[in-house]
């Protein structure tokens, strides 16, 4: 407890707004192999996904993904949830290198958004290109992660210092996630 007084309990919440967010870019990694790594731990199974690619477009961010400069070290858990890891480098189109490391979940949800149990995933390499990888995509997927970002102070600084939000989409022919990120309540003379 406190000796502060408390708040007056007939606060009114509706008043309450969500802060502002807007599109800043979306990014494009291209896979080519998943590896499965079992037995699983106590933690959960792990899974090693390098990306091998990929593009970087929107009215904030241009670039690429820089092929096998890191990868997303998933984790599987009990309670259905994928716990996404992931660490790459992008290079801006003007050569900028920046780090990124998305954390978030992956999980399908039933008509209700409740989570629903993977079918089941087995290690994948050597997927051709353009082929369809053999995992299942539930219709209503949370995939929503939290990156952080480091980069040289310049015209790309500004992803070190603002909340950033994004979305996933895994697309099975090609093998490929798209992320499309969100700044929170970015300046107003963008």
């Amino acid at each position: 407890m406190t000796d502060l007084p408390l708040p007056p309990q007939d606060f009114d919440f509706a008043s309450v707004l969500p802060p502002r967010m807007e599109f800043a870019f979306r990014i494009r990694i291209f896979f080519k192999e998943r590896i499965i790594f079992a037995p699983t731990t106590p933690q959960g199974g792990r899974v090693y996904v390098p990306p091998a690619g990929g593009d970087i477009s929107g009215p904030r961010l241009q670039g690429r993904v820089v092929p096998y400069s890191g990868a997303d070290y998933a984790r599987g858990r009990a309670d259905i949830a994928g716990e996404l890891n992931a660490h790459y480098m992008l290079e801006a189109a003007d050569g900028t290198p920046i780090y990124i490391n998305n954390r978030g979940f992956l999980y399908g949800r039933d008509a209700d958004g409740n989570p629903i149990r993977n079918p089941g995933i087995q290690s994948q390499t050597d997927v051709a290109a353009g082929g369809a990888t053999r995992w299942a995509i539930a219709a209503d997927t949370y995939f929503i992660l939290i990156p952080a970002f480091d980069t040289p102070v310049g015209p790309h600084d500004w992803l070190t210092r603002h909340i950033i939000v994004g979305r996933g989409r895994r697309i099975p022919a090609p093998d490929h996630t798209v992320f499309d990120y969100f700044v929170v309540d970015p300046p107003k003379n963008w």
